[in-house]
């Protein structure tokens, strides 16, 4: 690479990592939120699905918008609007204040995605390696997220938790602005390539990846949203300690950094992609089980797994999108699908919450369970269509 891609490399791999701490302090910080806010444990859940419904859904006007104004612009745009909601979420002390606050933070850091990886595509001539060291960011993000928020939170008040992740994006705003040259214009690598219609980039097989990754949203979301909590209620030694909480949630979330690295192994083809995919559900679905009975270092240790069989999907699936969909409309390609995986994987914290409080919190893994067998059919499904794809194409 060069100096420049370099550049453009740390600067949009530190907003990665920044936006996903940004929006996993809320799982380490669920119960000391119902408390300052008197709220129930569904009413906590309605307010953390609030946020990732802006999260998710706003992902794609946002992909519009990355075209329009240039990913350069919306990501200073996305790193503004999210310092200003986090310093909100600190100044605002209301119900109704924390949960416009947090709904904002969810819609501008909705913009990162498709102006990230718009910007890595288009600059970066070695997209594979810069997306694989981008993706490993992001997972670091996940990782500093809960102890930030448990250090915080013991120390000053949960909401110290995002003034400090503000504090954060206003530093990395102004070295982006002033010291890493986003004033060069970025060079499109695939320009001058024919363009093809969304519409006949639509095929069925997109459509069940689409499917599998909506489902795996509520997957994901569901499990990083309420393993914290539920380890303070089966690990004796964590408790009520918000602190110790979030060590352990970091320590857990630390292991999910081989994930992708596992995933992107393993994305060589796609035959050897559709088996992965089958194991990690099917693992999934066992560990989900083990949630439900798990206590003590045992559930840690079955948390851990899980973690880093969430993160080695997301390679596998990105790969999987790259191979049915043409280049030049890979943006809105994959603009889609974070639209439709973060927006309705955001619905896991709502019914995740209702259902937690009605029938008990280990009951939410039951229904993680289940979504884990449903994803098994789909993947198996996929593999046939595939299968039956390519006779087509030899006869």
């Amino acid at each position: 690479m060069t100096s420049r891609e370099k550049s453009i490399l740390i600067a949009v791999s530190a907003c990665h990592a920044l936006i996903h701490a940004y929006m996993l302090v809320f799982p380490t910080i669920y119960r000391s939120v119902g408390t300052s806010l008197n709220l129930k444990f569904s009413g906590v859940g309605l307010v953390g699905m609030a946020s990732y419904m802006a999260f998710g859904f706003g992902s794609l006007p946002a992909g519009f918008l990355s075209d329009k104004l240039g990913p350069r612009l919306l990501l200073v745009i996305c790193l503004a609007g999210t310092t200003l909601a986090s310093v909100l979420v600190f100044v605002l002390g209301s119900t109704v204040g924390v949960v416009v606050a947090l709904v904002l933070l969810g819609l501008f850091g909705s913009m990162y995605h498709p102006a990230g990886l718009s910007l890595i595509s288009s600059s970066i001539k070695e997209t594979g390696k810069a997306l694989g060291i981008h993706g490993m960011a992001g997972t670091l993000g996940v990782a500093v997220a809960p102890v930030i928020a448990g250090v915080m939170t013991v120390r000053h008040g949960w909401t110290y938790s995002y003034l400090v992740l503000g504090g954060a994006g206003a530093v990395i705003l102004g070295v982006l602005l002033v010291g890493l040259g986003f004033h060069l214009k970025s060079v499109d690598h695939h320009a001058r390539k024919p363009r093809k219609s969304l519409r006949a980039s639509i095929t069925r097989e997109l459509i069940l990846i689409y499917v599998i990754g909506a489902i795996y949203g509520l997957i994901y979301r569901g499990i990083m949203t309420f393993f914290p909590s539920y380890l303070s209620q089966r690990v004796a030694f964590i408790g009520d300690d918000v602190g110790r909480l979030g060590l352990v949630s970091s320590g857990i979330l630390v292991v999910s950094l081989a994930g992708p690295l596992v995933g992107g192994y393993f994305a060589s083809s796609r035959k050897r992609i559709d088996r992965m995919l089958f194991l990690i559900f099917t693992l999934l679905a066992g560990l989900s089980v083990g949630f439900y009975f798990g206590q003590g270092i045992l559930l840690i240790a079955v948390a851990a797994l899980a973690v880093l069989l969430i993160f080695g999907f997301q390679p596998l699936q990105n790969t999987l999108l790259a191979k049915v969909s043409h280049s030049t409309r890979r943006g809105a390609v994959f603009g889609i699908n974070y639209t439709v995986g973060f927006g309705i994987g955001a619905f896991a914290s709502g019914i995740g919450g209702v259902v937690g409080e009605a029938y008990g919190l280990r009951s939410i893994f039951l229904l993680m369970l289940g979504l884990c067998i449903i994803e098994m059919i789909l993947v198996a499904a996929s593999g046939r269509l595939r299968g039956r794809r390519e006779e087509d194409g030899v006869s």
